[in-house]
């Protein structure tokens, strides 16, 4: 599932690629993706000018000129793909956008994706984005603003993190390191973590996240050229590596429960 370094690789391709092209035609292979009917989506975005694309947490926002959006949703997975040539032979998809220059893109959803539109107005209050926090790649998102985040809170930390309305962009498949690098168990509660804690914690968040971007993100995800990322799982420091040893204290990684997801984690290097 794409996460914060993958959807911030291809919110910037799209800002770049897309910016001054004309939308054409709208086709939708399956209507449970969109948020309106396949004739009203294909009214709103007719002949609209792209002025720039951007994402929110883990959502793409392509923004007209006409001041209406598409807000794009990978959900569990998915590809975008970008065709200079959009009257080719496509690979599989639910949507389809083709631009005057003969350009355009698909969207294809392994499952779970959202393909929507919102006026300026309406995105204000959109229920699927309008909570969602700033990210780790935020020039707002700094020390103090984390710290100030955590002030008063009691839950367990990863549920924390995990809740987009705190921080958004970081889902499962980087928590594992980031807690392990600042040497936090997943189910630790913030009530009893110190300013070392935090500042550990935050430090870690940015370092694991931007060494993935720095690796062009995950190997797994394709980018909105279909090149994939230099990010593999040997780059995992207890991420998915259960009964290997610790890179730190050589303690075989563990897998655990914590709550709807899984945690790996080094018992030594991270008690509760």
């Amino acid at each position: 599932m794409a996460e914060l370094p993958e959807i911030s690789k291809i919110a910037k391709q799209m800002d770049s690629t897309f910016k001054g092209k004309k939308i054409s035609a709208l086709i939708v292979e399956q209507e449970k993706c969109i948020n309106v009917s396949t004739k009203e989506f294909s009214e709103r975005i007719k002949n609209a000018e792209i002025t720039g694309a951007y994402n929110k947490g883990k959502w793409l926002i392509i923004r007209m000129k006409n001041k209406e959006n598409i807000l794009i949703s990978v959900g569990m997975g998915g590809d975008i793909l970008y065709y200079k040539d959009i009257s080719k032979p496509l690979d599989k998809y639910q949507i389809r956008i083709e631009f005057s220059d003969k350009s355009g893109f698909t969207v294809k959803f392994w499952w779970f994706g959202k393909f929507m539109i919102c006026s300026d107005n309406e995105l204000v209050n959109e229920p699927s984005t309008k909570d969602i926090a700033i990210d780790p790649f935020n020039v707002n998102f700094t020390y103090e603003y984390f710290k100030n985040l955590l002030k008063g809170k009691k839950l367990q930390i990863k549920a924390f993190l995990m809740d987009q309305k705190n921080v958004s962009g970081i889902g499962n498949m980087y928590m594992h390191d980031i807690l392990f690098k600042a040497k936090l168990h997943p189910q630790r509660k913030i009530s009893d973590m110190d300013e070392s804690d935090i500042k550990r914690l935050y430090d870690s968040i940015i370092s694991i996240l931007r060494f993935s971007e720095s690796k062009g993100a995950f190997s797994y995800e394709n980018d909105l050229f279909a090149q994939k990322g230099t990010f593999t799982t040997d780059d995992f420091l207890v991420g998915y590596k259960e009964g290997k040893p610790c890179p730190v204290c050589g303690t075989p990684i563990v897998q655990i429960k914590t709550g709807s997801t899984s945690s790996f984690v080094c018992t030594k290097c991270q008690p509760l």
